[in-house]
C-alpha cells in the first residue's frame, strides 16, 4: 500500500530500511499486521495463526521490539497459571507511504504490483462466490473510470488514502465497542485501488527483462535486502535505466567492500530475481575473462489466473462483469507501464476485524467515496474546459467482503 500518511521525523530512506526488518521474515509481517490495534502475546498468537513453535514467534516478537515494531504492554500468568505471558501491540502498519514509494526503483514497482494484485484477485473472487451463494455478507464490487486534471487527480487520491486510514480507526472504534457489548468481531475484506490507466496508445516506460519465472523466496523477504541496502538499491536503479556489468557499476560508483562485494550484491539481486544475465562479452581489455551485462527485470503479465475458468453463475453477475474489466484495465495499464507511473497510486487490501456497527459504517463510507470521485470528475471537465490542460484517464475501484471464516496460519 501506498498512502500519504506522515512518517514524522523519519526520512522516507530511513523508513524503508526500518521496514526491511519486518519484511526479511514473513512472519514478522504477519505479527504486525495482527498486533495493530490489539494486544497479544507470542503463545497467543502461537495459538491463533501458527508460525512454527512457540519460541520461534517469541524470538521474531523481540527483535521486532528491539526495532520498534512492537511495543511491551503488560504481563500476565500463562494459560493454567504456567510461567508469564508478555503481551504487544504494533503501534504502526507495516506500509510504504507514497514519497517513500518513489525512491523504489521502477522495475520493483511494478513487480510489487502485479504481485499484490494477484493476491487481490483471488481474494476478491473467492469472496464473490460465497457472497452469490449468500453465504457471506458483502459491498458490491464498483470500478469507476474518470477522466480528470492534475487537480481532480490530488483530490481523489486523498479521499482514497482517507479512507484507508478511516478504515483503521474504525476498526479500533469497533473493538472498543464489543469490551462493552460482548458482540463477536467479524473479519473482513476492504479492497481500495486507483491508478492511471492506460488510453491505449501509451508505451512502455522502459525496455526491462521479463522474469521467466518467479523466485521460490517469499516477496517481502525478496524486498527486504534491497530496503535495507543502499547499494542494492542503486544497482536496481541503475539497472532499469542500462545494462551494465559488475566492473562498470564498481569504476563508475565504487562501493564498501570493493569489486568483489558489487559482485556480491549483483549475484544476490540475481538470485532473488531483481535483475537477470542479459549478455557476455570477452576479448580486448578483459585478457581472456568474460564480463557479464544485467538488467533490472518486471514479470510477465499472465493472462490467465484469478479471472479465467469460472462457474456459470459467477460469470453472468455483476460483480464478475466488473472484476473482469478492472483486471483487463490493470494488466493493460501494467504492460504500458502507466500503472506504477505515479508513485501516489493506491493498491491496499486491508483485512480488518469489525461489530455489525463498523461494518455498515464501513459500508457507508465506500459508498459516499465513490459520490465523491464522481463529484471529481464533474469538477475537473469544468476545470479542464476553461484552461485546456491535458487529461488524466483514472480507474477507481472499491469493494468490501465478509473474510472466509478459515485463518490462514502464519509462515
Amino acid at each position: 500500500m501506498t498512502a500519504k500518511i506522515s512518517l514524522g521525523p523519519r526520512s522516507c530512506r530511513e523508513h524503508l530500511r526500518h521496514l526491511s526488518v519486518v519484511f526479511a521474515v514473513e512472519l514478522r509481517l504477519k505479527i504486525v499486521t495482527e498486533l495493530y490495534g490489539r494486544t497479544m502475546s507470542p503463545t497467543q498468537f502461537n495459538r491463533e495463526f501458527g508460525g512454527g513453535s512457540v519460541s520461534r514467534v517469541a524470538r521474531n516478537f523481540e527483535i521486532l521490539e528491539e526495532h520498534g515494531w512492537l511495543r511491551y504492554i503488560r504481563s500476565a500468568p500463562g494459560k493454567g497459571g504456567r510461567g508469564v505471558e508478555k503481551f504487544y501491540r504494533a503501534p504502526d502498519l507495516a506500509f510504504i507511504d507514497a514519497e517513500s514509494w518513489a525512491l523504489v526503483p521502477y522495475s520493483m514497482r511494478v513487480t510489487s504490483s502485479w504481485k499484490v494484485f494477484n493476491q487481490i484477485a483471488p481474494r476478491l473472487r473467492e469472496a464473490m462466490e460465497d457472497s452469490h451463494r449468500g453465504v457471506r455478507a458483502s459491498c458490491d464490487l464498483v470500478s469507476t473510470s474518470l477522466v480528470l486534471d492534475e487537480a481532480g487527480w490530488k483530490h481523489v487520491i486523498d479521499a482514497v488514502t482517507s479512507q484507508f486510514v478511516f478504515l483503521f480507526e474504525e476498526q479500533k472504534d469497533a473493538q472498543l465497542r464489543v469490551q462493552h457489548s460482548g458482540e463477536d468481531l467479524v473479519r473482513a475484506d476492504v479492497f481500495l485501488i486507483a491508478f492511471e490507466a492506460s488510453r491505449g496508445g501509451d508505451e512502455a516506460q522502459s525496455n526491462l527483462v521479463e522474469s521467466c519465472r518467479e523466485p521460490l523466496v517469499p516477496f517481502h523477504e525478496r524486498l527486504s535486502p534491497v530496503f535495507a541496502d543502499d547499494m542494492c538499491m542503486q544497482i536496481v536503479e541503475e539497472l532499469n535505466r542500462r545494462e551494465m556489468s559488475v566492473t562498470q557499476f564498481f569504476r563508475q560508483f565504487g562501493g564498501g567492500g570493493g569489486v568483489s562485494g558489487v559482485h556480491r550484491r549483483f549475484k544476490r539481486l540475481q538470485e532473488i530475481g531483481w535483475i537477470a544475465k542479459v549478455r557476455e562479452e570477452t576479448g580486448g581489455t578483459r585478457r581472456g575473462a568474460t564480463e557479464v551485462y544485467y538488467r533490472a527485470t518486471v514479470p510477465a503479465i499472465a493472462e490467465n489466473a484469478p479471472w479465467a475458468n469460472v462457474p456459470d453463475f459467477l460469470s453472468t453477475s455483476d460483480n464478475w462483469k466488473t472484476f473482469e474489466k478492472l483486471s483487463k484495465q490493470v494488466k493493460a495499464s501494467m504492460k504500458a507501464g502507466t500503472f506504477d507511473r505515479r508513485s501516489d497510486r493506491c493498491l491496499a487490501w486491508s483485512l480488518l476485524s469489525l461489530d455489525r456497527q463498523g461494518w455498515e459504517t464501513v459500508v457507508g463510507e465506500l459508498d459516499a467515496l465513490h459520490e465523491r470521485v464522481l463529484g471529481e470528475q464533474d469538477l475537473a471537465k469544468y476545470r479542464v474546459a476553461k484552461s485546456g490542460e491535458k487529461t488524466i484517464k483514472m480507474t477507481v475501484t472499491q469493494a468490501a467482503f465478509e473474510s472466509p471464516k478459515e485463518v490462514i496460519k502464519a509462515p
